[in-house]
């Protein structure tokens, strides 16, 4: 079926998004593929048509059980009935419905977790039907060095091979270089070249208003809703801790008297349903979220997405500001930070990365009580180490990729065959150390935009490997100010370009990501990002030629 025709059938649409066809086309060529579409781009649909035209179960991971639900719900209302979603909200009865209709080759396409990828059984039913393409959606969770590292991703390319090597399709909308180059390494598929279509949303308004004490951010958002150019429309305020999320929104109720809700990952589910409902049915003008509110949001006139506190990373920034304005009108995407933000997320950090002390106590727990045939279970390891959930999951990716221990059964670990012949392994932790700084360094970047007197536009797009050569973007508060600005061949760092290869004494080889005035900002393997003179490094070609 030609794609124009296909595309108007299934979907209703005339045209494709700028890069969605080249990805469908890449797709049904039956070659791996790795997209990164901006944020509103449209990536489902880049899986979503080839899968309804190849013949087959295509399968999708997703990370959040949200998400699929409103895919399940966008194709259904589409007349597309042919997909089930497999995760751990499902009764044993409606599992195995499900999978029955799997298994009878009745689905075209099933949405599922990486944890349900686990299930040596949901395998088994995936291995007896015929699966043209597998899809890793949010693709940067697969990598370390992205801003949220899923550690049950890593399993991905082994559950691949299980299904016969299927063609892969890989989507993000926030990945650097580094990150990119990570995805394909993760998934097996370094030699593919990567699909890249614009992070640049030019009807997103970039702004960042500096607050000296906390109560003075409650007075901007004051002036924002009430002021000469107060903001329209419904939105979301994104908000670092449940604690601020409530005040804020107490004070646009209260005080300003704004029909608003909140909404963060403590909600009862019926509650985060009906905040869901509400926003989605313009009923209340704003949702005040913590990053668990936004994920699959199909809402495409959202005016304005404000930020009261520093998010932890560029890629979370942009990710979160870019739910604004998908109808292509204009939107303001607001920061609002204290330079004393960064504590908060760096609190977040400690609590993120295993140190040596925490992996080798869980290590010698599953040696203990892992000896027995049907091993020791993540709930009862958490019961006896008293660790964080999140850094208990990464200590036991890490341990599994690394070969120490191994699955007999969903969250059931044991000391593999190796580290039991192997008394002598060491294990390497100098990856978690590496990427303890990087994401320090990523919060650094993130401080830096907000205190950015340049184009915030120029500072986005090459933070994500991209050149923007206008002079004056028009659309973010500090080209707004300025008539005109320098010419971007006056304001490059002794004439550095965004991705090329420098050389620091200390931090060896690194990539140039900004590059402005006498400074350069480069991202360094070793330790992340760092802000530097321009005479401070020099081109590597010749070392890494």
């Amino acid at each position: 079926m030609n794609l124009q025709v296909a595309l108007h059938k299934w979907f209703g649409f005339e045209n494709f998004f700028q890069g969605q066809e080249a990805v469908v086309e890449r797709v049904l060529a039956g070659n791996d593929t790795l997209a990164i579409l901006a944020t509103g781009g449209g990536k489902s649909l880049t899986y979503q048509l080839p899968a309804l035209m190849l013949e087959g179960t295509t399968v999708v991971v997703s990370p959040l059980i949200a998400l699929m639900k409103d895919q399940l719900d966008m194709l259904k209302a589409r007349g597309i009935t042919a997909v089930v979603a497999i995760n751990s909200t499902l009764s044993e009865e409606q599992e195995a419905r499900a999978m029955r209709r799997i298994g009878a080759g009745e689905i075209k396409i099933v949405y599922t977790t990486p944890e349900k990828l686990e299930d040596e059984r949901f395998i088994k039913v995936l291995q007896s039907v015929h699966v043209p393409l597998f899809v890793v959606d949010e693709a940067h969770c697969i990598s370390q060095w992205g801003h949220d590292f899923r550690p049950a991703y890593l399993a991905l390319g082994s559950v691949v091979r299980k299904l016969g090597r299927p063609p892969i399709l890989a989507l993000t909308a926030t990945a650097t270089p580094a990150v990119r180059e990570d995805i394909l390494h993760q998934l097996g598929i370094e030699n593919v070249q990567p699909i890249v279509r614009g992070f640049d949303r030019p009807n997103l308004i970039y702004e960042a208003r500096k607050a000296e004490k906390e109560p003075d951010k409650l007075k901007t958002i004051e002036r924002l809703f009430t002021g000469d150019d107060a903001i329209e429309g419904t939105g979301i305020i994104y908000t670092a801790t449940i604690k601020n999320a409530l005040a804020v929104c107490e004070f646009l109720t209260e005080r300003l008297g704004m029909p608003a809700e909140v909404y963060h990952s403590k909600l009862h589910k019926e509650d985060r349903t009906r905040v869901h409902e509400l926003f989605m049915g313009e009923k209340i003008r704003a949702v005040v979220a913590t990053n668990a509110f936004g994920l699959g949001i199909d809402k495409p006139n959202i005016r304005f997405v404000i930020h009261y506190d520093l998010p932890g990373s560029i890629e979370a920034y942009t990710q979160e500001a870019g739910r604004a304005g998908r109808d292509g009108l204009p939107s303001r995407c607001i920061l609002i930070y204290r330079m004393s933000d960064t504590r908060v997320q760096t609190y977040f950090l400690t609590g993120k990365y295993p140190d040596i002390e925490d992996v080798q106590r869980v290590f010698g727990t599953i040696e203990v009580f892992g000896t027995q045939e049907s091993g020791v279970a993540m709930v009862d390891l958490r019961k006896i180490l008293q660790l964080p959930l999140t850094k208990l999951k990464v200590i036991l990716a890490l341990l599994r990729k690394a070969g120490y221990i191994d699955t007999v059964g969903r969250s059931t670990y044991t000391v593999s065959e190796a580290a039991r012949k192997n008394r002598e392994l060491v294990l390497n932790l100098a990856n978690y150390e590496t990427k303890r700084s990087y994401d320090q360094s990523k919060l650094a970047m993130m401080l830096q935009y907000a205190e950015a007197t340049s184009c915030r536009r120029r500072f986005i797009l090459n933070y994500f490997g991209e050149i923007f050569t206008t002079e004056n973007c028009g659309a973010c508060d500090n080209c707004l100010r300025a008539a005109t600005l320098p010419k971007v061949a006056n304001i490059q760092g002794d004439g550095y370009g965004i991705s090329e290869v420098v050389e620091h004494p200390k931090f060896g080889i690194g990539t140039i990501e900004r590059a402005e005035r006498d400074y350069v900002t480069v991202l360094f393997p070793s330790v992340g990002y760092k802000t530097l003179l321009a005479s401070a490094v020099r081109r590597a070609t010749a070392a890494v030629s």
